[in-house]
């Protein structure tokens, strides 16, 4: 195969997949889980392949992983997330915006699991950016906040959700 040969079979390649993500989203845009599902794994193409940047790849994990935890396919959205997190981390660093939402994610996730503790945990991490937050973002952030207060007290982990109680409470000051 020629050099333009490669070239236009590379374009076509991209292509396909910025198709694959259009579907994803009005898919996603209608509610149509399983379809938004399918393309959003289209989207990502074949394990290895370079025709997505760090960048696009993490963000498409990250859509299809939340996909996934709506579907509660949760080891699937864990695995998902963690590459995603893993990309996010090298490419804008543990401090980002970027990164505090992929975490959030995880912690939903954690909770589909029933894993209240160390879904806080990851809470308690995340909770420095939320000053840093959109007004949605930080009204999602106090919803899972009371779901995860509420459940730390039924299984009797009194002091971490006293903890986040108060970070709860300085949210609501925030606003």
């Amino acid at each position: 195969m020629s050099l333009a040969g490669l070239a236009s079979a590379c374009d076509n390649a991209a292509s396909q997949l910025e198709a694959e993500a259009s579907v994803c989203e009005k898919a996603l845009g209608i509610g149509a889980l399983e379809l938004a599902e399918e393309h959003c794994q289209r989207a990502l193409g074949e394990p290895g392949n370079d025709i997505l940047t760090p960048q696009v790849r993490s963000e498409r994990l990250y859509r299809l992983a939340g996909i996934k935890r709506q579907q509660a396919k949760y080891a699937e959205a864990a695995e998902l997330l963690d590459q995603s997190l893993s990309l996010e981390q090298t490419l804008s660093g543990s401090g980002s915006l970027q990164f505090a939402g992929r975490q959030l994610e995880r912690v939903l996730i954690l909770a589909g699991q029933g894993r209240w503790p160390e879904g806080a945990r990851l809470l308690e991490q995340t909770l420095p950016m939320s000053a840093q937050l959109s007004e949605k973002e930080q009204a999602s952030l106090a919803n899972i906040l009371q779901r995860y207060i509420a459940q730390l007290q039924k299984i009797g982990q009194t002091e971490q959700a006293s903890r986040l109680q108060v970070a709860a409470d300085s949210l609501k000051q925030q606003e």
